[in-house]
């Protein structure tokens, strides 16, 4: 009885370490610099704009380009008050994001 037990915790073991090993993780990456008071994150499959104080003082109009990497890329244009601050868009890849691009 003793083996049995044994040898199921450390397939129980293997199991977790194998769903360990293939999930993917979830870190935030972000543009290397602030557009207009707005930059880009994406994270394993999902991108976002986010504002920290938008400067719309020409333009009110942001384009947020969202680069899947087995997809078509996607644009999406959104209107944003002066000084506005927050996530204002987003947008889900199937497989994985290769990028965020926030500009007016």
């Amino acid at each position: 009885m003793g083996t049995k037990v044994g040898k199921g915790a450390i397939v129980a073991a293997m199991a977790a370490a194998a769903i360990g090993l293939t999930a993917p993780t979830s870190s935030a990456y972000n543009e290397s610099s602030w557009h207009m008071g707005c930059r880009g994150y994406w994270y394993t499959t999902a991108g976002h704009g986010y504002c920290y104080d938008a400067n719309t003082y020409y333009h009110h109009t942001w384009i947020t380009t969202y680069d899947c990497n087995a997809e078509i890329d996607t644009q999406h244009f959104d209107r944003l008050y002066n000084g506005y601050v927050g996530k204002y868009d987003t947008h889900e890849c199937t497989f994985k994001i290769n990028g965020t691009k926030v500009y007016q």
